[in-house]
């Protein structure tokens, strides 16, 4: 449990750094989304944003772009998650008794990244209504539903029932 705190604590921390980096070096004051993507293991780590006005100049051809962070294009520099993406896969590469306490300790590596976002949020790093997702870039059932519970906790009603009504998500909602 220490370890996903200090882990948790340096992920909020990243993110901090790249709004920061995304508004001084890229001169992006404000964000439609922004996103901790990871893979169905949880072993790699890497952020994305995208702007209201990106948005809008993309979502006449490719409706619901805001909510598909794997297409976003705007980031900081990427070292800033390098070395917590090592700590990810180390993570994921400890041996452990079986495969239901990897699978639990997989779930409990993801929560963190979605703690890391709250405490963002929380600490008001983003605006209100920017949208904020913990999500597998090639997610499986499994990862659907916990990014859906991420989305639900992260965002007010409205958003993540955009959000999961655009991207099909809804089945994954835990009162569904």
């Amino acid at each position: 449990m220490k370890h996903e705190k200090e882990f948790g604590t340096l992920i909020a921390a990243a993110v901090r750094q790249a709004k920061t980096e995304l508004r001084d070096q890229q001169g992006i004051e404000d964000l439609f989304g922004f996103a901790l993507c990871t893979d169905d293991d949880v072993r790699t780590l890497y952020h994305v944003a995208c702007t209201p006005q990106w948005v809008r100049e993309k979502e006449s051809g490719y409706p619901g772009i805001g909510f598909i962070y794997v297409e976003w294009e705007h980031s900081a520099d990427d070292t800033l998650f390098a070395g917590l993406s090592a700590k990810a896969a180390s993570l994921a590469d400890q041996k452990y008794p079986s495969s239901a306490e990897w699978a639990t300790e997989r779930d409990r590596r993801f929560e963190t990244l979605v703690l890391a976002l709250q405490e963002c949020r929380d600490g008001r790093v983003f605006a209100e209504d920017t949208f904020l997702c913990v999500g597998s870039t090639d997610p499986s059932d499994h990862l659907e539903a916990l990014a859906m519970n991420a989305v639900d906790r992260l965002n007010s009603p409205k958003v993540a029932d955009q959000f999961a009504d655009l991207l099909g998500y809804a089945k994954h909602r835990r009162n569904a």
